[in-house]
């Protein structure tokens, strides 16, 4: 073998692995009334999806204290900002990213699907998630019904188009 064949075929394996993307990138927008106006942690962690619906929200918190191998990264979440993190993405499995509120009221934590936008913009609010990518849906398009059913907010669920529907027959008709 030459050592130009080499060179491309090294090339090639390095663009083919190159695919899965091998970091993160969250962008954490966080009014100034978010968590009362306190800083708060963030957890970013690998998690299998049937555990991660198990978990409370102590069993989260306690990880902040005594992290597991399980954890990528934990950060400071300051209310008024806009943080950036870049978080090396693990070769397999799904990231959590839980934000510990004071008194959370809503959702608290999301489970990144693999067709999330990376950067991954999420949106905090008084003491919840406001928004992020939708976890039910990964691949939706923007303003396309999440899985579940559910218009986007602010939108008007669409209905089938009955007048193309047969009609059932009634018994004695």
């Amino acid at each position: 073998m030459s050592i130009r064949f080499l060179g491309l075929a090294t090339l090639a394996a390095v663009a083919l692995t190159g695919c899965a993307a091998s970091q993160i990138n969250l962008q954490v927008k966080s009014p100034s009334g978010t968590n009362l106006g306190r800083p708060m942690y963030m957890l970013v962690r690998q998690v299998d999806p049937k555990q991660y619906a198990n978990e409370t929200y102590s069993e989260v918190a306690a990880k902040i204290g005594a992290p597991d191998p399980s954890v990528l990264q934990t950060a400071v979440i300051y209310p008024g900002s806009i943080q950036r993190f870049q978080i090396k993405a693990p070769k397999e499995g799904t990231v959590a990213i839980s934000f510990l509120f004071t008194a959370p009221d809503g959702d608290w934590q999301l489970l990144l699907g693999a067709a999330a936008p990376n950067p991954v913009p999420i949106e905090l609010a008084a003491s919840r998630i406001q928004s992020a990518p939708s976890v039910n849906s990964p691949g939706a398009a923007p303003g396309e019904a999440p899985a579940g059913g559910a218009a986007p907010p602010g939108e008007v669920p669409k209905l089938p188009d009955f007048s193309k529907m047969a009609l059932p027959k009634l018994p004695g008709s």
